[in-house]
């Protein structure tokens, strides 16, 4: 429950979890043509990251009143880091693909603070095949500066680093007035940042100030299917995508001590949006 608390205002100000969207139909645009889109996607964690968020909330609170042990002090790191990895947010999308040759696409998208450069082949055409299937690769960086992890209150990111390599597979169909994809959805990422907790002083204890550093990797390995409807060149789509998150992180607080952090987590991720093909 006290995930929930601050799970809306968390929606609306983060803006940093990986984009697990595609938003793309099967087909790529005619030779010389764009496709492009512009809509949203929420990212709700459960699992390890939201366990280690709602402990770091209820930690943030209790530093208020106490002295907090090793232990706690280091749960509140791993919260900042799983904030860090994957925090439930809202992040808007948009992103233009244009088919430079017959079948091939380049393609570009921004999501909240990430920019993606990717390609596509169709790999099979529905007129000919009866089935239109593409399949692609891209990669991403975050290229803005995480926002602080202000839900912690006490818990502060600096210097994050985060690079990204997904997988796009697409099956589907499209008519005049329809768009039905789906696949599997694949994405490698690695991590790198530094974390801070300023301790509050209060009667009898000054308060401390503990620096720390996140480094690790994650791979996403989940499936993904999408609807939209318009007519000719316009177009009002959803998608969903359910990955279980893998990762693979190592906590090291003043460089003396390192521990692993677990924040394996099941992800869902709906998405809204309009698509243009034009």
């Amino acid at each position: 429950m006290r995930l929930l608390a601050f799970a809306l205002p968390c929606l609306w100000t983060c803006g940093c979890a990986p984009a697990l969207s595609t938003f793309q139909p099967a087909h790529v645009a005619d030779k010389g043509h764009v496709q492009a889109e512009l809509g949203l996607d929420v990212s709700i964690p459960t699992g390890a990251i939201a366990s280690l968020i709602d402990a770091g909330v209820v930690l943030a609170d209790v530093a208020e009143s106490r002295e907090l042990s090793e232990g706690e002090r280091q749960a509140l790191f791993e919260a900042g880091g799983a904030l860090a990895l994957n925090p439930p947010s809202a992040t808007p999308h948009l992103g233009v693909g244009y088919t430079a040759l017959d079948r091939w696409e380049l393609n570009l998208r921004y999501t909240g603070s990430a920019l993606r450069l990717g390609t596509r082949y169709q790999l099979l055409k529905r007129d000919k095949d009866g089935v239109d299937l593409t399949a692609g690769v891209g990669v991403g960086r975050y290229v803005l500066g995480f926002p602080v992890l202000g839900v912690l209150g006490i818990v502060e990111l600096e210097d994050f680093t985060r690079w990204q390599i997904d997988l796009p597979i697409q099956i589907g169909t499209a008519g005049t007035w329809y768009r039905v994809w789906g696949g599997p959805r694949l994405m490698f990422t690695t991590f790198d940042a530094g974390l801070t907790v300023d301790l509050p002083a209060f009667s009898g204890y000054p308060g401390e100030r503990e620096i720390a550093s996140l480094s690790g990797t994650g791979l996403y390995v989940g499936g993904q299917a999408g609807v939209a409807f318009g007519y000719k060149h316009v177009f009002f789509g959803v998608e969903l995508t359910l990955a279980e998150l893998f990762t693979g992180g190592e906590l090291s607080v003043l460089g003396e001590r390192a521990v692993a952090v677990d924040l394996d987590s099941f992800v869902i991720y709906p998405a809204v949006g309009l698509m243009v093909e034009f």
